[in-house]
């Protein structure tokens, strides 16, 4: 290819260096779009000091009207309304809620993701099997960044909180405030 240039509207010279078609399709053909969403929701709560780890918060996500949280004691299920009562009356907690975007593809992988975890129960861990953790692990599964791992090595629900804020997919943010 011999040497091409032009000269941009300010001026400057530039060289054409390549050529690429971007798109398998002619410009008058079609192309399909996947319109086909639907919603989860990332359920984060502020802080207990009375009960270890839950200083920090507690995230769970919900799917189909089902909550799902990694506890001390193992994976907790329940409804969204029996959970949102859980936080708001039984342990004082305000919560917000992340409305996000996801296929139902993505909704599916998620909750097969979820029930192998819960069906394996391992020992929860601060650091690298808790709520916030293993939340922000199911949901990069999917393609949604839940946390900067480059400024902590442990996965709090603040950082997932200033993640989803930023989140393409956020659709809306619910508030939850405890009951007084």
């Amino acid at each position: 290819m011999p040497d091409q240039t032009i000269k941009s509207p300010d001026g400057e010279f530039l060289r054409l260096i390549a050529k690429m078609k971007t798109t398998p399709h002619s410009d008058n053909i079609a192309k399909p779009i996947s319109t086909d969403s639907e919603t989860i929701e990332v359920l984060i709560s502020d802080s207990r000091l009375i009960s270890s780890g839950s200083q920090f918060g507690h995230v769970a996500i919900e799917i189909n009207d089902q909550v799902y949280g990694r506890a001390h004691s193992g994976w907790d299920q329940d409804c969204l309304k029996s959970y949102l009562y859980r936080q708001q009356v039984k342990m004082n907690r305000d919560t917000v809620g992340f409305v996000l975007r996801a296929s139902p593809e993505q909704k599916k992988q998620l909750l097969t993701e979820i029930k192998q975890r819960k069906q394996r129960n391992t020992a929860y861990d601060l650091g690298t099997d808790s709520c916030s953790s293993n939340a922000a692990e199911v949901l990069g599964g999917i393609g949604i960044i839940a946390h900067d791992s480059r400024w902590s090595v442990i996965v709090t629900p603040t950082d997932m909180a200033v993640a989803l804020k930023r989140s393409k997919r956020l659709i809306k943010i619910n508030s939850y405030p405890k009951s007084k």
